[in-house]
C-alpha cells in the first residue's frame, strides 16, 4: 500500500469524524442521531424522560460526547451495542454524492 510521508510520519489513511461538516447540516442527521442518543437513554438506561434532553446536553458539552459523560457517571453499557443504536439507525440515505468534496479529498496525498 502507498503511503505518504507527513511531518516525519507515515499515514496510509485519514479518519475524518466531523459531524455535519463533510455534509449539510439540513438533511438532519445530527438531530437524528442525538435524537437515538435519548432514545437509548431512556430504553436502555432508563434515565428518567424529564431529565434526558439537558442530560444529554450537559454530558457532551462536559464529557466531548455524552457517551463519554454516562460512562464518567457509572453507567455500564455495551460500546458497539451503543454505537450499533445510535448510529446504525441514522438516515444515511439522505446523503449525496458532493463532487466538489469529493474532488477535495482525492487531492490529498492519503
Amino acid at each position: 500500500m502507498d503511503t505518504h510521508m507527513i511531518a516525519g510520519v507515515k499515514y496510509e489513511c485519514l479518519l475524518f469524524d466531523m459531524d455535519d461538516t463533510l455534509y449539510p447540516l439540513s438533511l438532519g442527521i445530527n438531530l437524528a442521531c442525538r435524537r437515538n442518543i435519548q432514545e437509548y437513554m431512556l430504553e436502555y438506561l432508563h434515565i428518567e424522560e424529564s431529565n434526558v434532553p439537558k442530560m444529554c446536553l450537559d454530558l457532551y458539552v462536559e464529557h466531548g460526547t455524552t457517551m463519554a459523560g454516562l460512562k464518567a457517571l457509572g453507567y455500564e453499557f455495551d460500546n458497539d451495542e451503543f454505537h450499533a443504536y445510535v448510529h446504525g439507525r441514522l438516515p444515511y440515505e439522505k446523503l449525496k454524492q458532493d463532487l466538489v468534496l469529493r474532488n477535495l479529498l482525492l487531492s490529498m496525498p492519503q
